[in-house]
């Protein structure tokens, strides 16, 4: 049967369920952590965040709106019974990540933007429901028999999974017949990535590459996957926290919005990655960030070796034999599967 109608606000504004982890110890990469030659000067947080993702959220059709017929939008209590809980491995994360704020955020995308003639069918399904036939499928009164898939014209908009070259997951927001990139959606392991980098992570300032530092290092991620994959716009996220954040032309300045747990209401995680999808689509009422001298600030991402214990020294006899002009090696409890995505 046909979904019934999407009432945006109420649907969107639903926050995130709460999911336990179970990282097993010593997951991440284990790979160097290679040099960085991007033309990345600044980075700074995004003003107002929270007020301008609700702004945008109070221009959506205040009305339910009819979901395309082929692309069907997650029931949320639903999904949960397909969602990983606890989350034990990084694929875990793609698969609840995929499961619900993706696939919700795509199908609102695709509705927003279809073709009314697809529309038409969703009127004759309804029609045979009326009649007592099958809304898939079935005889209408001109004993003709319905479709099950008519030829849709909306192109409609998905989150892609892909493989970074260095083997890290990542999706990517793409429209129908189009290989054009609009936004990344990159993940982090909340094990190895703690409060206290993703506090160093949202900061301003003049950007310096640190491979000492994770915030620094998490960066220059971000700055190669959007350039690799020709985009401006991506999203990080372990599940837990969310950060929303955009390169300029360019690639000199960067921007991040402050930190959005999965529980959050005002906004809600879904309401930010609509918001921030639009954005990167080029929809109205949406707006890019605005730029701000960061020169003059404190430097960011001083080293702090604490954290990296165990290629720092620790009892290591050998430690006083590394070269130290070289980059350091990411112990085992760092960011993720491959933690030397990007080198080249």
């Amino acid at each position: 049967m046909p979904q019934p109608p999407l009432d945006l606000n109420k649907y969107t504004s639903t926050p995130l369920p709460h999911l336990r982890e179970q990282y097993p110890p010593g997951t991440g990469g284990t790979g160097p952590r290679a040099e960085f030659s991007g033309d990345l000067k600044g980075v700074q947080t995004i003003d107002n965040f929270d007020d301008q993702v609700t702004k945008y959220i109070k221009t959506l059709p205040s009305e339910p709106i009819t979901p395309h017929p082929h692309y069907k939008y997650p029931k949320i209590i639903a999904a949960l019974n397909t969602v990983p809980n606890p989350l034990k491995a990084p694929t875990d994360l793609q698969k609840a990540l995929s499961s619900l704020p993706l696939l919700a955020t795509s199908t609102i995308l695709t509705a927003l933007d279809s073709d009314p003639e697809d529309f038409k069918f969703v009127t004759d399904a309804q029609a045979l429901d009326r009649a007592g036939y099958e809304s898939d499928g079935g005889v209408d009164g001109s004993g003709e028999t319905k479709p099950l898939k008519p030829d849709y014209k909306t192109k409609p908009w998905t989150f892609k999974f892909n493989k970074s070259p260095l083997g890290s997951g990542e999706f990517l927001l793409t429209k129908g017949g189009s290989d054009e990139v609009k936004l990344v959606v990159r993940t982090i392991n909340s094990s190895a990535f703690t409060a206290a980098d993703w506090k160093e992570y949202i900061v301003n300032g003049p950007y310096k590459y640190n491979t000492k530092s994770k915030a620094s290092w998490y960066w220059s991620r971000a700055y190669n996957a959007t350039k690799r994959l020709n985009c401006q716009y991506y999203v990080l996220t372990d599940w837990q926290r969310w950060t929303f954040g955009y390169f300029n032309k360019d690639k000199t300045h960067g921007w991040t919005s402050p930190i959005l747990e999965y529980d959050s209401e005002t906004p809600s995680v879904l309401q930010a990655l609509l918001f921030w999808s639009r954005t990167a689509i080029g929809s109205e009422n949406t707006t890019s960030p605005t730029e701000k001298d960061v020169s003059s600030l404190p430097e960011l991402f001083p080293a702090n070796p604490a954290r990296r214990i165990s290629s720092s020294g620790g009892n290591n006899p050998h430690h006083h034999d590394r070269d130290q002009s070289k980059p350091r090696k990411a112990n085992e409890s760092d960011i993720e599967e491959s933690d030397a995505e990007d080198a080249a």
